[in-house]
């Protein structure tokens, strides 16, 4: 843990931190626990022999090296817990990259016929000695289970003997879409459970190539039955859209990657009447918003201000999403600037949505307050909301549900269906009403403006859009 000094008079301590002799720049640096280092060394990683993982955090700033650590923890502690325990996936990469560092050619075996041969010899020497003499003994599945699921599944790959199951579509979407972890488990567990239904085979373990499309046209109409969830409650054409949008990328991934000569069934799919049943969100209205700022002020007057509050403030006069607000980091709140903002930017903990929600969103100044507090109130965390943000992970849905609770609470807002999102779409109206330009609008809420022109230059000024978005405000809290 390095000792790093920000001032005459305020020092911190950072773990995972080392410093060069004669430099300021910063670097992690962390040890490779002893169980790890044979199986780097076994997978052939560019780390095989050390004892620590250095990587330049490219800063001398702490402030700015914190965040940085973090994901690098992060990084490092699911890479490690992989070779602890590989999942299907990370089993089949391993093999991929084995056989690639081999001079195999994974796709097409064939076309390298000495590295194959030698592969071969690998094996070989790979298993017991009673299996080498063993004449009854060949070298196709009677040799996997002597052999490490590794080199197994890359014995198969070269043999053409892979069986692409749904579990190992999962693994490796989620291994490299780690943000939708969440929710395509849960869809994929739908998935599982629907076709263990129509066949004695877990749907675990149905090679990815065994579902057709009637299985997919089933798969909805037994999700918008509601026959998933515990009270058989229907569910609406939405919902289910959303659902086979984590299937169908995980397919398309699947097969382009394994290289699988067969179509998406989950491209295109039908979903009946869809749309149809959609039911609009409700938006505030400015006697909402004044309603929600009075019971805002009154929480505070009576019980002081909390981390709930400053968020929701936030998120009424900003206009961002509540996992944007929710997930900031300490130093992405620009109070001393010239037009005090936030800056909305990915981190390891809180992706962002698209590559346009990325943004810097001026401060009015019921939320310049709000921010002020909610610094005050993280006492120098990393995160500028902790109770919500911890061990790499953003809580948002923790916070979105206890908000919308509080909200329809609230004299004025009771009976409604007014939610977090519900503020988004009022912002939209706020801006709307007072003139404001669509390209300002969608560079402060982070929409996409249509147009080739919308993806040149910088954009608006902070002090513009700080005009339009103090302008917009005004008559909630006229």
């Amino acid at each position: 843990m390095a000792l790093l000094h920000l001032s005459s008079i305020v020092s911190v301590k950072l773990k995972y931190v080392w410093q060069k002799p004669n430099t300021s720049l910063l670097f992690f640096r962390r040890r490779i626990p002893d169980d790890i280092k044979p199986m780097l060394a076994a997978n052939g990683s560019p780390l095989a022999g050390k004892v620590h993982y250095v990587v330049s955090l490219q800063t001398s700033d702490p402030r700015v090296a914190a965040p940085r650590i973090a994901k690098l923890v992060k990084q490092t502690d699911e890479d490690w817990a992989r070779l602890r325990s590989p999942s299907r996936g990370d089993i089949a990469q391993q093999a991929h990259e084995f056989l690639v560092r081999g001079g195999v050619d994974p796709s097409d075996p064939q076309a390298t016929p000495e590295a194959v041969e030698a592969f071969f010899e690998f094996v070989d020497h790979q298993l017991p000695k009673a299996v080498q003499e063993d004449e009854n003994v060949t070298q196709g599945r009677q040799v996997d289970p002597h052999l490490s699921p590794v080199h197994a599944a890359a014995l198969q790959m070269v043999q053409g003997r892979v069986k692409v199951t749904l579990a190992d579509c999962l693994e490796q979407y989620v291994a490299a879409r780690g943000d939708t972890e969440k929710d395509a488990r849960m869809v994929f567990g739908y998935l599982f459970a629907f076709l263990g239904t129509r066949s004695p085979v877990p749907g675990v373990d149905r090679d990815l190539r065994s579902v057709k499309r009637p299985d997919v046209n089933e798969f909805v109409k037994w999700l918008l039955a509601g026959k998933h969830r515990k009270d058989f409650a229907a569910v609406s054409t939405t919902t289910v859209s959303r659902y086979l949008t984590n299937v169908r990328a995980a397919f398309a991934r699947a097969i382009r990657e394994n290289e699988l000569s067969v179509p998406n069934v989950f491209a295109q799919v039908e979903i009946p009447k869809a749309g149809k049943d959609a039911v609009k969100r409700e938006t505030f209205t400015i006697d909402q918003y004044r309603h929600l700022h009075h019971a805002l002020d009154a929480w505070t007057a009576e019980r002081g201000p909390d981390q709930l509050r400053c968020i929701l403030t936030l998120v009424a006069e900003t206009g961002a999403r509540l996992g944007e607000i929710v997930g900031l980091a300490s130093a992405d709140a620009h109070l001393r600037a010239a037009v005090p903002y936030l800056d909305l930017k990915e981190h390891p903990w809180r992706s962002l949505k698209t590559l346009g929600s990325a943004r810097r969103v001026p401060l009015t100044p019921k939320a310049l307050e709000a921010a002020k507090v909610a610094l005050r109130l993280a006492d120098h965390s990393p995160f500028l909301f902790p109770r919500y943000t911890a061990d790499g992970k953003c809580r948002a849905d923790s916070a979105s549900a206890s908000l919308v609770q509080w909200v329809r609470t609230r004299e004025g807002l009771n009976g409604t269906k007014l939610g977090n999102h519900s503020l988004r779409h009022g912002m939209e109206d706020l801006l709307r009403a007072v003139g404001c330009p669509d390209s300002a609008r969608d560079q402060i809420t982070g929409h996409k403006t249509p147009g080739m022109g919308a993806n040149y230059g910088r954009g608006y000024p902070l002090d513009y859009l700080a005009d339009w978005l103090t302008k917009a405000v005004a008559p909630v809290h006229a």
